[in-house]
């Protein structure tokens, strides 16, 4: 398993980032969603109420956005390189 931004497979949309049993193909490390697994009724409402979910926490997180300023990719690296410490967060041991 491992969390990757959906291609529609298991019904999950693709705006969001899922966890999806996946082949990873050396020596790239290339991945691709193993499709067409059966799941059981209670794995398939699992996988619908987090899609649910989640796509609720991304709208929210859209509609937070939309009400910040504007910021430029440009300012914000600006930020980060004027403070590259403070950009980067605390570091703990």
């Amino acid at each position: 398993m491992m969390g990757v931004q959906s291609d529609g497979s298991y019904g999950v949309d693709r705006s969001l980032f899922y966890s999806f049993p996946v082949v990873v193909d050396p020596p790239g490390g290339a991945y691709r969603v193993v499709g067409g697994l059966d799941l059981d009724t209670d794995t398939t409402a699992h996988v619908a109420r987090t899609t649910t979910l989640l796509r609720a926490e991304l709208d929210e997180a859209i509609a937070v956005d939309d009400q910040l300023p504007a910021a430029s990719f440009d300012d914000v690296a600006a930020a980060a390189a004027a403070e590259p410490a403070a950009a980067a967060g605390p570091v703990t041991a």
